[in-house]
């Protein structure tokens, strides 16, 4: 390679770079491309460092180019590079306008190196391009200048810049966003707004700018569409318009999109206001609108106005939302009672009379209610109002009697029914249910709650000789609180109940007082001395309680000394004497019933002691008397004490006293009578009488106490009467005289003294106080020495006291105010002296001074009470019982303050008058942070003694919380589940199959909608499937939360046949427990959202909503469309045809309905078929189909959906694919003797243009007696054609091919083939015949085939005419037909005989030849008239042969065919003997499924055994579920049995021959079909393919039912699925079985059993 500085110079350096270029790229395996770069490269380099002379002048490279053109995009940034150009040697560059001087502008260069320039933008180039106007094309000039010797040298290069339009710039919409209002009556395809436009500022006319418009959101339903129109667009209306449906506002979202690469978009928005229209009319909110009210009770004929509630209320609204116009409601039927009333204005419907629920026919009113327009009356909404009156407790049960009254005999066994009462109450359902309740009193019966039937309970208590009556009442009690307002007593109705008892003799007689009686006589006593008695009793009645005595027999057997009254049971001496000593008897005491077996015994022993005659000693019985308490009594009183005075009791020992009446005395000798005397009852002394009015102070008395009976005690009474004598020391002093001396009065001495109490021997008081006077003192000691004082009170009070020589009083113990706060004591005053006089009575009264020893005391030990949670200061705290305390101190000491202590103290306060409790002001009460309050209460007084009682107040809640939910809990049965990923967005307690899932997470706020809920569609309705909980923080009524399922959203499938909304609730919730259950059948697919209130007592409530999606189960079978197909096709080669298609379809969803197609063999046929199925169930042929080696392919297509492995459901169908004939066989000659190969012509005459071929042809070989047989047959041929003769391809005829060189000697039957001679052949003019004989079909193009008969002529000798006179009869065959069951005796045919042989009749006799039915005929022996004598049963017999002859004459017989023609005298009969069909069918089973096949027979033939089969119609609605195919009588299903398992359907089939014809006759059988759960099957896996399984069904069941005793049934069939084992053929046996006995299906348990 050469380089050259400058071509058009003539000297240049030249540099030869080959070798070098060639050792180091050629090694490297360039190629030439990458050599040429790589070369270029180099030079380059090269040039930069070589020294290059220097050429002549500025030159623009390459050389020679002038005009450059050049590509930028419009946005390329100012300082980039627009082109670079080789320039040099240079001296000056400067750039230069070409066109427009303003082009210069956008551009600079900028060096590169010596000999490069760049040129650059200076300017933008947006505004160019992107303009109304817009300039593409920009020029300049490159102007080089150089000096060379003082000339200045230029070269110029134009550049043109061709500037593309970049799609930079975003279609903008003109005066958007868009508004518009159309109304909703606009017809489609009108354009409601136009201007709609936007602008791309990229370059005009190009695609940049081309903009083109459509609705991308907002569009969903499709209602609108855009038409572009020169760069604007219209909306256009698509679809009708519904305000009702919601198309009110539509906001659509328009996008502008360019077409550049990539293309820009802009959106905007234009918003759609539908104007209402009034085009419907109003319309309910419900369809039927349902309400319970209850009847009344009790009924007073008033008028009323009772609203009826209904939830929802009854609302209707103008579905012209828009207009809404004002409505007015009116019943327009079922009011015709005028019972109700609905307000015009609001709906609202009242019960305008009292309705008794039992004076009326119906409890169910149906009321239609409208709503029209006020506005336009016409328009009217309808709606049904479904009130149920219920039934409430207003009777009470009626006996049907006022009283029972029954005889039975006692002792009946227990359990023995006796009574059965009967009540019935006029209220219904539960209002209607009660118990019988019996009250016996005896307990000797019991009842049954239900029936009321009376049965033993005790049969102890059933003794007559006990009581020989019961009475007793029976109580209907109602189960349910009745309305009437009765008394406690008449609260439940009754019905008294008297039985009396009849006698048994069931009681011995028994001896009184025992059976051992001991008696004792003198041996002086003479016969017939009663001796003693025995007594025996019997309590029955009659001669069943009549006793009679008589002694033991063994004591008759000797001589006894004594005999007993039979009667009396006196024992008497029948001997005297007696003998001393001891004598025993036996006596034996029977009563005497009618029936002498059922007589009962007892025996007593009697022993009689015989004793010499003496005094015997009697004993004393020593008893224990009772005594006087305290006695001998001494008692002292004042001869001054009043009238009524008490002195003194008597009082004996108790237990003397328990059951006597004891009478109290004083006796006394005292004539002129004494001031005292006992009350008789209480033993108590009193002063009766003043006792000075008496001489004595000294009374002795006898007290006496008495029963009247045996008590009579006496003990001694002595009262000493005590008097003051006034000239004694024992005076009164009333003062002390100034001079010490005592003035004394004659008053009665009465002294008050005071003693502090707990003191033991404190001093209490002188009788003879100290005085100042110490004279005084001493002379009353000295005289007080001379007296003995004696307290004279009872010994509780002496006991408590003491008195000194003195008279000085003392405590002996320590008194107790408490106890007793006063003491009267009597002191008496005795003189010691002999002799001497005088005395004195003391009254000392003594006061207890209290001291502080006793606490305050509440009145209880414990107090409760009550008050609302934040309750205001002041309100009073509701106790039990008020907070009152007592201190039995007095004065100061019984002054004390109740205060409160404890936690919660300082919220109460109590008053100190009143023992009420207040809240105080710093109260503060909040139940659910505390709810009790334990404090005490003490009361303490002022000596800081103290008591307390404890205090507990509750806090009474009041309903000032919300509930809120807490829990769901999914059921753990199989199907019902919880979306995990949701369960961790809900913040409540999910239980999921056993598992807890707490969320740990922390919620500001409750979430008010639960994870969603999957339940299979076939949940069983009542099933609780999940369950709820709220919590309230109150309590009681206020905590008790009701659940209800505010409202029910239903969200169907989107191939879900859409159901009418709010038809029915399909779930329900408890009220109390919050389980959710199903109440109806769930589409599947489908989801629900229930929106779940929980509301307590106080009407707070709380929501939350629980989505509800069912899923799809596989529960519906493939059901195919048809119940059996049947294709056609000619029979030929086929490559993968469609020869038909079957199609089931599936109500299951997903892949529960995706159904596959497969080919299932019917019969035993395990060759390869010619044919597939494919995914859609087309059948495909592949391959041969030859109808003569199959004629039909009979085969089950079983389709099975895609659901779970374990429960894939199946269904099959019967196919048939019958193969079409067509001529493809020739007929073809059989049973010939042999064959032979033949040319065409000694056959046939052939035609001068045919080949004479070669035909092998089947022969057969015959002969004939020649001039013999004319007319009768010579030979026969046979041949068959394996084609269909239906068609005529397999339809052949026989002829005979005749030769122009033969004689027509010989015809043939074209049917049977049978080759007669035309007339008498002989032997002489032709020994041998050849008879070409063709057999052609009638089909199209007809086939044919030929063969050869050979007749040999077999010589004989000539006879004459008189030798060989012919034939007897004309004709020796016939064939008759005559009717079963016809009138005999019959003519059938009078034989006729030949014409040369009838002038021999006279010498001929006509007899029947022996045959096996002869019996059946009779001939005339003269005329030859045959006679039918046994009329024929077709059934039986259906061919009758007879054989007649003439004697003496050969040939001389002719047989008679007789064919029974039938009669329709025998009905339909169903196989079965008689018993009803059962037949059993899964739950799954759908429309088309096959049931069961009855077969009736009938023994007739034709018509008459053509048989039609038809359900018979019934009451019952059972019927329509199935239908009958009237030809071959197989019974399907017409509906879905999903619900229906467990359940058994009957229905009577009938059965007519003469196809249905109305004389036809007819049998009836009965069909049960049971429904089988489809969760209960029972299958039998069978090793085997399912077509072999099939093959042996019948022994297969047979088997099983005689292992199992039932009749073993196969419900399906179908292959078994092991994924395991795939390689292996098994069947599923799905097995029933029937009870032939009961005709009912056995449940699946007791058959696997």
């Amino acid at each position: 390679m050469w380089l050259c500085c400058a071509a058009n110079h003539s000297s240049s350096r030249r540099i030869h770079v080959t070798n070098l270029l060639n050792s180091h790229y050629i090694l490297n395996g360039h190629g030439l491309t990458n050599v040429m770069a790589k070369c270029i490269e180099l030079i380059l380099v090269l040039l930069s460092i070589i020294s290059i002379p220097p050429c002549r002048g500025c030159q623009f490279y390459p050389l020679g180019e002038y005009l450059r053109f050049v590509r930028v995009p419009e946005s390329l940034p100012v300082g980039g590079e627009v082109i670079s150009i080789d320039v040099y040697p240079r001296k000056n560059l400067i750039l230069q306008p070409v066109d427009k001087a303003e082009d210069i502008d956008f551009f600079k260069f900028r060096t590169v190196n010596r000999t490069t320039v760049s040129v650059r933008l200076a300017k933008s180039l947006e505004d160019l391009v992107d303009s109304p106007n817009p300039q593409n094309v920009l020029k300049f000039r490159l102007v080089c200048e150089y000096d060379d010797s003082g000339d200045t040298v230029s070269s110029y290069l134009s550049v043109t810049v061709y500037i593309e339009d970049v799609n930079d710039h975003s279609p903008v919409f003109i005066d958007a966003p868009y508004k518009v209002s159309v109304d909703e009556l606009t017809p489609t395809g009108l354009t409601i707004f136009k201007n709609i436009q936007a602008v791309d500022r990229d370059k005009p006319n190009t695609p940049n700018s081309d903009v083109q418009y459509s609705i991308v959101g907002g569009n969903d339903k499709g209602k609108f569409t855009l038409e572009n129109n020169n760069h604007k667009a219209a909306l256009v209306l698509k679809k009708p318009l519904d305000y009702e449906a919601g198309d009110i506002n539509f906001l659509l979202v328009l996008l502008a999109t360019d077409r550049g690469n990539p293309p820009r978009n802009s959106t905007t928005a234009i918003k759609i206001h539908v104007n209402d229209n009034d085009d419907l009319n109003p319309k309910f909110s419900r369809d039927v609108y349902s309400s319970q009210i209850p009847e009344f009770y009790p009924i007073s004929g008033h008028k009323i106005h009772y609203e009826i509630k209904f939830d929802p209320p009854i609302l209707a609204e103008d579905q012209d939302k828009g207009i809404n116009t004002t409505l007015r409601y009116d019943i327009a039927s079922g009011n015709d009672k005028h019972l109700f009333y609905i307000d015009p204005k609001n709906g609202s419907l009242f019960l305008e009379r009292e309705l008794d629920l039992d004076v009326l026919s119906n409890n169910l009113f149906n009321l239609q209610i409208q709503a029209s327009q006020l506005d336009n009356p016409l328009k009217v909404g309808m709606a049904r109002v479904e009130i149920e009156l219920l039934d409430i407790n207003d009777n009470q049960p009626e006996f049907e009697v006022d009283i029972y009254n029954i005889s039975i005999v006692e002792n009946l066994p227990n359990g023995f029914s006796v009574l059965q009462v009967s009540a019935t109450d006029l209220d219904q359902g539960a209002n209607a249910e009660f118990v019988y309740h019996l009250v016996d009193p005896s307990q000797a019966f019991s009842i049954d709650g239900k029936t009321g039937w009376l049965t033993v309970r005790n049969q102890a208590k059933l003794d007559r000789e006990v009581k020989s009556m019961l009475s007793m009442r029976v109580f209907a009690r109602e189960k349910l609180p009745s309305v009437m307002k009765t008394t406690s007593d008449a609260q439940d109705s009754f019905v008294a109940v008297e039985v009396t008892l009849l006698d048994a003799n069931d009681n011995n007689p028994v001896f009184f007082p025992n059976n051992i009686y001991e008696f004792t006589i003198t041996a002086d006593k003479p016969i017939g001395t009663i001796v003693g008695r025995v007594e025996a009793r019997d309590p029955d009645l009659g001669r069943n309680g009549m006793v009679l005595y008589e002694l033991q027999k063994n004591n008759r057997t000797r001589t006894s000394h004594f005999t007993v009254d039979p009667q009396l049971g006196q024992i008497m001496i029948a001997t005297a004497p007696v003998p001393l000593g001891r004598h025993s008897l036996f006596i034996e005491a029977s009563d005497q019933p009618v029936n002498p077996t059922e007589r009962r015994f007892s025996l007593a022993v009697v022993t009689i002691e015989c004793q010499t005659p003496a005094v015997q000693a009697t004993k004393k019985m020593v008893v224990e008397a009772p005594i006087f308490i305290g006695a001998p009594y001494e008692f002292w009183v004042g001869n001054e004490v009043p009238v009524g005075t008490s002195v003194g009791q008597l009082k004996i020992t108790e237990d003397a006293a328990i059951e006597s009446i004891l009478n109290y005395d004083l006796l006394h000798s005292y004539h002129e009578g004494v001031p005292f005397a006992v009350e008789e009852r209480t033993g108590t002394i009193t002063v009766i009488d003043t006792p000075t009015k008496y001489p004595r102070s000294l009374y002795e008395f006898e007290g006496v106490v008495t029963d009247g009976k045996n008590l009579n005690l006496l003990t001694n009474v002595t009262i000493h009467v005590v008097e003051n004598d006034p000239t004694t020391v024992f005076r009164r002093r009333v003062y002390i005289s100034f001079d010490l001396s005592i003035v004394f009065t004659n008053e009665p001495i009465l002294l008050k003294f005071r003693v502090r109490e707990n003191l033991s021997g404190a001093f209490v008081g002188q009788l003879f106080p100290k005085t100042a006077n110490s004279t005084v003192d001493s002379s009353m000691s000295s005289k007080l020495r001379n007296y003995k004082f004696t307290i004279a009170n009872p010994a509780d009070v002496k006991d408590m006291f003491a008195i000194s020589q003195d008279g000085t009083l003392y405590t002996h113990k320590g008194l107790d105010r408490e106890t007793r706060d006063a003491y009267m004591l009597t002191i008496i005053a005795e003189n010691t002296r002999t002799g001497a006089r005088g005395g004195g009575l003391f009254q000392a009264m003594i006061s207890v001074e209290d001291e502080n020893d006793n606490a305050p005391q509440f009145e209880y030990t414990r107090y409760e009470g009550r008050v609302k949670e934040h309750a205001v200061a002041g309100t009073e705290v509701a106790l039990d019982n008020h907070i009152l305390a007592k201190d039995i101190d007095t004065g100061s000491n019984a002054l004390f303050t109740v205060s409160l202590i404890g936690e919660g103290s300082q919220f109460f306060t109590v008053d100190q008058k009143t023992g009420r409790l207040y809240l105080s002001q710093h109260a503060v009460l909040d139940r659910e942070k505390k709810d009790i309050y334990n404090m005490k209460l003490v009361a303490r007084d002022k000596g800081n003694l103290s008591s307390e009682a404890l205090l507990k107040i509750k806090i009474e809640d009041i309903n000032d919380h919300r509930p809120k939910f807490i829990e769901a809990k999914v059921s753990s049965i199989d199907g019902v589940d919880m979306s995990r990923s949701e369960i961790e967005a809900t913040s409540i307690l999910v239980l999921l199959k056993n598992q807890s899932y707490p969320n740990t997470k922390k919620y500001s706020k409750t979430h008010s909608v639960l994870p969603t809920v999957f339940v299979p569609e076939n949940i069983a309705t009542g099933t609780i499937f999940l369950k709820v909980t709220a919590s309230d923080e109150d309590i009681g009524e206020n905590g008790k939360i009701t659940y209800t399922i505010a409202s029910e959203t239903y969200i169907p499938h989107a191939g879900h046949p859409l159901m009418k909304p709010y038809l029915k609730n399909h779930f329900e919730i408890h009220p109390s427990t919050g389980e959710i259950s199903v109440v109806t059948y769930l589409p599947a697919q489908t989801e629900f959202r229930l929106n779940i209130t929980a509301t307590d007592a106080g009407g707070l409530s709380t929501f939350i909503v629980a989505p509800i999606f069912v899923n799809d189960v596989n529960d519906n079978a493939p059901v195919f469309e048809k119940s059996s197909y049947e294709f056609r096709i000619p029979e030929g080669v086929y490559d993968d045809f469609v020869v038909g298609q079957v199609t089931a379809t599936d109500a299951d969803f997903g892949e529960n309905g995706n159904i596959s197609y497969s080919i299932l063999q019917k019969r035993e046929d395990f060759s390869q078929m010619p044919l597939s199925i494919t995914k859609d169930g087309s059948i495909l042929v592949q391959g041969e189909l030859d109808r003569e080696l199959k004629s039909v392919y009979s085969f089950r297509v079983l389709a099975q959906d895609n659901g779970p492995l374990n429960n894939r459901l199946r269904a099959t169908v019967d196919v048939d694919i019958k193969v079409l004939d067509i001529n493809d066989n020739t007929p073809t000659f059989y049973n010939y003797d042999l064959t032979l190969t033949m040319k065409k012509s000694e056959l046939i005459d052939a035609q001068s243009n045919e080949p004479d071929e070669s035909l092998t042809v089947p022969v057969y070989y015959t002969s004939v007696v020649e001039n013999s047989n004319t007319g009768g047959p010579i030979g026969k041929v046979f041949a068959n054609d394996s084609d269909l003769t239906t068609n005529g391809n397999g339809v052949f005829l026989f002829s005979i091919k005749k030769r122009k060189s033969q004689k027509d000697l010989f015809v043939i039957d074209s049917k049977e083939g049978i080759v007669t001679a035309l007339g008498p052949l002989n032997y002489e003019d032709q020994p041998m015949h050849n008879i070409t004989i063709v057999a052609y079909d009638l089909g199209g193009p007809s086939m044919s085939s030929t063969a050869l008969m050979i007749v040999n002529v077999v010589d004989v000798p000539e006879l004459t005419p008189e030798e060989n006179p012919g034939p007897m009869f004309a004709h020796r065959y016939y064939e008759l037909e005559v009717e079963e069951n016809c009138a005999v005796p019959l003519e059938l045919l009078a034989l006729n005989v030949s014409d040369e042989h009838r002038d021999k009749l006279y010498n001929m006799k006509f007899s029947i030849a022996p045959n096996e039915h002869n019996e059946y005929f009779t001939v005339d022996p003269y005329n030859g008239s045959l006679y039918l004598v046994t009329s024929p049963d077709r059934e039986q017999i259906e061919e009758l042969t007879v054989t007649v002859r003439v004697d003496k004459i050969t040939p001389n017989e002719v047989k008679i065919i007789v064919r029974v023609l039938d009669a329709n005298d025998n009905g339909p009969r169903f196989i079965g003997n008689g018993r009803p069909i059962v037949a059993a069918i899964p739950s799954s089973a759908t429309y088309g499924f096959p049931i069961a096949k009855l077969h009736a027979k009938d023994t007739d033939v034709g018509l008459n055994a053509d048989i039609r089969y038809e359900i018979m119609s019934r009451d019952s609605d059972d019927t329509h579920k199935f239908t009958i195919d009237p030809v071959t009588g197989q019974v399907r299903a017409v509906v879905s049995f999903t619900r229906e398992a467990g359940k058994v359907f009957g229905f009577d089939v009938k059965a007519t021959d003469r196809r249905g014809a109305e004389d036809g006759r007819y049998s009836i059988a009965n069909v049960f079909v049971f429904v089988l759960d489809e969760h209960k099957k029972l299958v039998m896996v069978i090793g085997a393919k399912p077509t072999q399984v099939e093959q042996n069904l019948a022994n297969i069941t047979n088997i099983l039912s005689n292992i199992t005793g039932f009749d073993v049934r196969i419900r399906k069939l179908e292959p078994h699925l092991d994924l395991e084992n795939e390689d292996v053929y098994m069947t599923d046996l799905y097995l029933y079985a029937v009870d032939t006995f009961m005709n009912t299906v056995i449940d699946n348990d007791v058959l696997t059993q």
